[in-house]
């Protein structure tokens, strides 16, 4: 399967609002994208929905997905998971699709930076690296104590060098914007 576009991920979210209900939220991959920044492929959508979606709205994003020729395994809701774990994350919504029976959101700056840094690998490093950017681009804001006392977190209970690393540059890339 090829990457998924902007273009095509803006289908996507418009029929989603138009056949799912309640607010959902894209994350992960798709968020720039839908925010006009594409710099890398993407093969998942990784979405989540109302606390109380059913299995029929599951079988809704299945459908819509089979419907735009994808298979029914790229509707990914895992993250939804480390979503509710964020204190406040509905605060940190941004509207990008109102339909007739859904709204479809993206996570602003801070939920983003605050979603990556969980896994934190190369792709979603430099998936932070294009959000400051257009942050600061079309001058936006980033509660950046907020993301600075999670990466502090996250580094206590991370063993790797690597990853320990890679907190390290979103520490230095969060620095470059004060």
């Amino acid at each position: 399967m090829s990457g998924l576009d902007a273009k095509f991920l803006a289908r996507f979210v418009v029929l989603a609002a138009d056949r799912l209900d309640g607010d959902w939220v894209v994350i992960g991959g798709c968020v720039l994208p839908l925010l006009g920044v594409e710099h890398r492929v993407t093969v998942d959508i990784d979405v989540a929905g109302p606390d109380d979606a059913d299995m029929g709205q599951m079988l809704v994003l299945m459908e819509i997905a089979e419907e735009l020729g994808l298979p029914v395994e790229t509707i990914n809701q895992a993250g939804s998971h480390f979503l509710r774990r964020i204190e406040d994350w509905q605060e940190h919504l941004i509207e990008v699709q109102r339909g007739k029976r859904a709204t479809i959101h993206v996570p602003d700056a801070t939920l983003f930076l605050l979603l990556k840094l969980r896994r934190l690998t190369e792709a979603d490093l430099l998936d932070c690296a294009e959000m400051l950017q257009l942050v600061k681009q079309q001058g936006g804001d980033v509660d950046t104590s907020r993301v600075r006392a999670a990466v502090a977190e996250a580094l206590e209970h991370t063993p790797t060098a690597g990853r320990r690393e890679r907190l390290g540059q979103l520490l230095r890339m969060l620095d470059r914007r004060v």
